[in-house]
């Protein structure tokens, strides 16, 4: 090849080097555009999006993570009864989305939101399906003054409080409850649509809810010659200690309640 054709050929290859490197440029340039100007999906859009599915998102190790993080409350509604707290469902100083960022290993957002919110859906079934059997379990110490029945940094736990977190009545919110929580909810200060047991009929229909618990406990109260529960002081407030201690089991449930194939954090 002559000296002028070799360089003739090295200005073209320089040409079609630049001009891919410049065709790179522009479609990078354009992709960041899109995702600059795209909205990410907002809270509510997302809490639709997985309450909507009919199906339960399959169980994975990130709900698992972010389940070892909830952190259970009071309704305080009557009698009280425990469920997750839909103002920060997640232990840590930083906002539930944060804290799911660590804990996941992730910069998207959007992504550690559409897992908790996957995990609201997850709370009963979770309680319902976990294993854990009744003994002795170590409290962490952050926990250990807001939890009953705590006892030098441990706690009992006894067949009876797993029967009442499995046979309560739990409220799982849909339709107009999940609407109104949403309309109560701001990006800034989102509300999340977690479960809870039912505060005013924790456990049945009767008006007295130790007496449903009794029966629940297989242990009915007597009852007189017009069909009355017989409440034995005694016994009702044991029966009352009892439901307090189901915030404790709720908690110790997420800790360490494993499911299939998982091993719990402990």
């Amino acid at each position: 090849m002559s000296l002028p054709a070799h360089r003739r050929l090295l200005r073209a290859l320089w040409r079609g080097v630049w001009g891919l490197g410049a065709a790179v440029l522009l479609f990078l340039g354009w992709r960041i555009a899109v995702l600059a100007t795209t909205p990410a999906s907002s809270h509510a859009e997302i809490v639709q999006q997985v309450f909507q599915a009919k199906a339960l998102p399959p169980f994975t190790p990130e709900h698992l993570k972010l389940v070892r993080a909830l952190r259970v409350w009071w309704l305080p509604v009557e009698s009280g009864a425990p469920g997750v707290d839909p103002r920060e469902p997640l232990r840590g100083d930083a906002s539930s989305v944060e804290v799911a960022q660590q804990l996941l290993a992730t910069e998207d957002a959007a992504l550690a939101r559409r897992r908790l919110v996957e995990v609201a859906r997850w709370v009963w079934p979770f309680v319902e399906q976990a294993r854990l059997p009744p003994g002795r379990y170590a409290v962490p110490a952050a926990l250990q003054d807001q939890l009953p029945g705590v006892q030098q940094g441990q706690f009992q736990l006894r067949a009876e409080h797993l029967i009442l977190l499995r046979g309560a009545i739990w409220q799982e919110l849909e339709g107009r409850s999940l609407d109104a929580v949403l309309d109560e909810s701001t990006e800034a200060e989102p509300l999340w649509p977690m479960p809870f047991i039912d505060g005013k009929r924790p456990y049945g229909d009767r008006s007295y809810y130790t007496i449903d618990m009794a029966e629940l406990l297989g242990s009915p109260f007597a009852l007189d010659a017009r069909g009355y529960a017989i409440i034995v002081p005694a016994r009702d407030a044991a029966l009352k200690r009892l439901h307090e201690e189901t915030l404790t089991a709720l908690q110790l449930m997420f800790l360490y309640g494993e499911m299939d194939g998982m091993a719990p954090s402990r």
